[in-house]
């Protein structure tokens, strides 16, 4: 009854104006690298203050489904995640684009974006009670299970070489160590600089890992040889030859994503690199174009995924109270600003506002990708100017906005590091994807193991308590699964050069 209550609420003229603005700021935001959907989203709570609960509300959440959508723009065009989520969008995504796909990536992407949003919606709508159920079960020892089992990912994203794909993590892990200890407080690799201490910003490490890297690659590239401009010639309408195939990987990124979303500290960076790993383990060897080199199942997981995280998170945010992500923490001050304690009581007390969330999530996914697609051609432009032009101002405008985040000139000299470090590794041949697993998951998995150790002297919780155990056995399922494939790749090419040479 209060859903249908909020609907003529939630449908007014000025109320539809404020998620129409709300998603539009986000997109602003999601799309300029350095600023994020929980930063927008906190300046904005001032201007709700003397709104109604429902409206403001509304718009808090439409500056959440835009923000994480708009970092697929730069990801896509410039090879510069706009946010953290949009690190795995980038895999297929800039290789579609760069090959002149541009549109059909935009497209795929933002039709995956309201996909993903849309499903994890119907989620949060029809199971927010169970899916809360599910999460406060989660502890230390549920933790690292899920964390073992994202690292499984590595093998997915290492391309054509494991020992790479597994030195390039350990990179992300070591990364992942710097600042202090989780458990026992301890400084480490810190070179005596106050900064560190609080470890390395995830966000600069991925602007340097790929826009500088990339900057810097194509610096480097001889005088003579011209770099093509990305242009979008093509349609940014999905084809169903690409959506018909697809079905499946929309619903499992999907779900993933909104599981992920439900464990708090996880996030959309981890949801669209497991996402894209197990689309990639799904997807048949003998399909062009390949992961990596522009699949369009690349882009439908990670897109599907990220934004899937957004109704996880305000799944445990409306029924625990507890934030999912630095957003729904900031979603969760809204709340109280406007005199409403987020829990249980707030869906017996104030059921009108939980589904003016609901329908607002639903409307502004429609909205951004409606938006989307009406500016995707004027959004492109930026990437069809050349190079030499673009990257000197792009390079001081991610330097301005990495050093925005903290107000911190270390996190400029983080990106430039990690640029630097990419670069290299790039030359190497070294893939970058497990790098950023590592550092993403590395403090999850290290504070939680050592906490579990602490706490229950062993590793044995992990195969007594179910869902962990049950984690674990899909992590050996899935190694076995890569394992298998990787045989059978092989011994196809071995019976086809045995063809050959008889």
């Amino acid at each position: 009854m209060a859903f249908i209550d909020a609907i003529p609420i939630l449908f007014t003229p000025f109320n539809l104006f404020l998620i129409t603005s709300g998603v539009l700021i986000g997109i602003v935001v999601g799309i300029i690298p350095g600023l994020s959907a929980a930063m927008a989203v906190a300046l904005l709570i001032p201007f709700t203050y003397g709104l109604e609960p429902i409206n403001g509300m509304a718009m808090l959440v439409a500056v959440f489904v835009g923000g994480i959508s708009g970092g697929c723009i730069t990801a896509l065009l410039l090879r510069m995640p706009g946010t953290p989520s949009s690190v795995a969008t980038l895999l297929d995504g800039y290789p579609m684009a760069s090959g002149g796909q541009a549109g059909r990536a935009i497209g795929l992407a933002v039709f995956s974006s309201m996909i993903g949003t849309l499903i994890s919606a119907v989620i949060l709508i029809l199971a927010a009670p169970l899916a809360a159920a599910f999460a406060v079960k989660f502890y230390f020892p549920e933790y690292v299970a899920v964390c073992i089992f994202g690292l499984t990912a590595i093998a997915a994203l290492s391309g054509g070489s494991l020992v790479k794909g597994l030195f390039s993590a350990l990179l992300g892990l070591f990364a992942a160590t710097v600042g202090i200890s989780q458990v026992d407080g301890v400084p480490r690799f810190d070179f005596q600089q106050d900064a560190l201490l609080g470890g390395l910003n995830l966000l600069p490490a991925l602007i340097g890992l790929f826009a500088v890297a990339q900057i810097m690659h194509e610096a480097s590239r001889p005088a003579g040889e011209k770099v093509k401009p990305v242009t979008m010639s093509d349609s940014v309408i999905p084809r169903m030859a690409d959506l018909g195939p697809n079905a499946w990987n929309f619903l499992r990124s999907g779900l993933i994503g909104t599981i992920v979303g439900v464990m708090p500290a996880m996030g959309g960076g981890p949801a669209g690199l497991i996402a894209y790993a197990q689309a990639k383990n799904a997807a048949r060897k003998d399909a062009e174009p390949r992961f990596g080199e522009g699949a369009p199942g690349g882009v439908i997981a990670a897109e599907t995924a990220n934004n899937a995280t957004i109704g996880g998170a305000l799944i445990i945010m409306l029924t625990l109270g507890i934030p999912g992500d630095p957003v729904s923490a900031v979603l969760i001050g809204g709340l109280m600003i406007h005199g409403l304690q987020p829990g249980p009581q707030l869906f017996t007390q104030n059921p009108e506002v939980v589904y003016s969330i609901y329908l607002s999530m639903l409307v502004s996914s429609v909205l951004m990708a409606v938006i989307l697609f009406s500016f995707s051609r004027v959004l492109s432009k930026v990437a069809m100017v050349p190079g030499h032009i673009l990257h000197p101002p792009l390079l001081l405008f991610a330097a301005i906005g990495v050093y925005g985040l903290n107000n911190n000139l270390v996190d400029v000299w983080v990106m430039l590091g990690f640029g630097l470090l990419g670069y290299s590794l790039e030359r190497l041949r070294v893939p970058l994807p497990p790098l950023v697993l590592g550092l993403v998951l590395g403090p999850i998995l290290e504070g939680n193991l050592r906490k579990m150790v602490d706490t229950f002297g062993s590793i044995n919780e992990l195969f007594t308590r179910p869902i962990a155990l049950t984690f674990i056995v899909l992590t050996v399922v899935s190694v076995a699964f890569s394992v298998y494939r990787q045989v059978r790749s092989r011994d196809k090419v071995r019976r086809g050069i045995d063809r050959a040479v008889d």
